[in-house]
């Protein structure tokens, strides 16, 4: 007998989602391949969200907008929901086009060990130069596969992972215990790094495209890097195997300069630089937390609820 089919679900977290829905909902029911189930959590919004979704066949599970957090509410879709793969998708990210998840599920079921495939994230048509190159730098044209042993190689990038648009099999995440809880932000990168360790393999589909991107603005820059910094302080047990030199940073910079020569905006210079020493600043603070009193803490980072729960 030919084996079965696996059953997909895709989950979509939501906030206030009434400005996203109506160019994301048409682009999920239009994909060549379509999930059994689809999930909506929604963090209580206040807009018209759940009547606009109420004219697609999907179900919606509201939870406190004070529950939302990043690995326990995409855990519990995996409670709400039985399936053989979770397809995670965020609220601004739009299918590209009709193959996208298509493409990103054959290559996780390309091979028994690929545990985790997330998808390329090209810059939405009202990006900014630096939030274009950002995508581009993070998210190249060809697929990449990687496990464990290539932390020398890629170093942190090993365990780079974007629940933007990502794709897990139910086993390995089962193996590994599932999407931590009561983590600031980062909740992909962790589950990656914890396949890896495992012996799994983490995917890159270039041909599994959404658009997303975000024009920050300096001070969420800072916000976005603190925590960031905080949850590589606070899980650094699990993440100090990758921490090889790999002058990703240095690399990111020089690709950023030519870009902005190329693209004839070299005028955004400045605007770069002083975007880098925010970013580095807001991560060297947040790797640092022990040394800033809580009151302080809970002002600097994104996920605002994460402060309020015990650790």
């Amino acid at each position: 007998m030919p084996p079965s089919k696996p059953t997909i679900a895709l989950i979509i977290p939501i906030y206030n989602a009434a400005q996203d829905i109506p160019a994301l909902l048409p682009a999920i029911m239009q994909q060549s391949l379509q999930a059994d189930h689809i999930l909506i959590i929604d963090s209580s919004s206040t807009d018209n969200s759940q009547h606009l979704l109420s004219q697609y066949p999907l179900t919606i599970h509201t939870i406190k907008k004070t529950d939302f957090d990043h690995g326990g509410t995409r855990k519990l879709a995996t409670q709400l929901i039985d399936a053989d793969i979770y397809i995670y998708l965020t609220q601004d990210a739009i299918p590209a086009d009709a193959d996208s998840f298509k493409h990103l599920v054959a290559l996780l079921m390309s091979q028994e060990q690929i545990a985790c495939v997330y998808g390329r994230q090209l810059p939405k048509a009202d990006a900014t130069a630096l939030s274009a190159h950002a995508r581009l730098f993070n998210y190249p044209t060809s697929d990449q596969i990687r496990s464990f042993q290539d932390r020398n190689k890629y170093g942190i990038k090993t365990y780079f992972n974007s629940d933007s648009f990502a794709a897990y099999k139910k086993k390995p995440l089962e193996t590994i215990g599932n999407f931590p809880e009561n983590v600031i932000t980062s909740e992909d990168a962790y589950v990656a790094a914890k396949l890896l360790k495992q012996g799994y393999l983490v995917a890159y589909a270039a041909n599994a495209r959404v658009f997303h991107s975000h024009n920050l603005s300096l001070t969420e820059e800072f916000h976005r890097y603190f925590s960031i910094g905080v949850f590589h302080h606070r899980e650094r047990d699990l993440l100090q195997d990758f921490n090889s030199a790999t002058g990703e940073g240095f690399r990111f910079i020089k690709s950023e300069i030519r870009y902005l020569i190329a693209q004839k905006k070299l005028y955004l210079l400045p605007k770069a630089f002083l975007s880098t020493l925010v970013k580095y600043s807001a991560y060297q603070l947040g790797r640092h937390e022990n040394a800033l009193p809580y009151s302080i803490k809970k002002r600097m980072g994104i996920n605002k609820s994460y402060w309020l729960k015990p650790l």
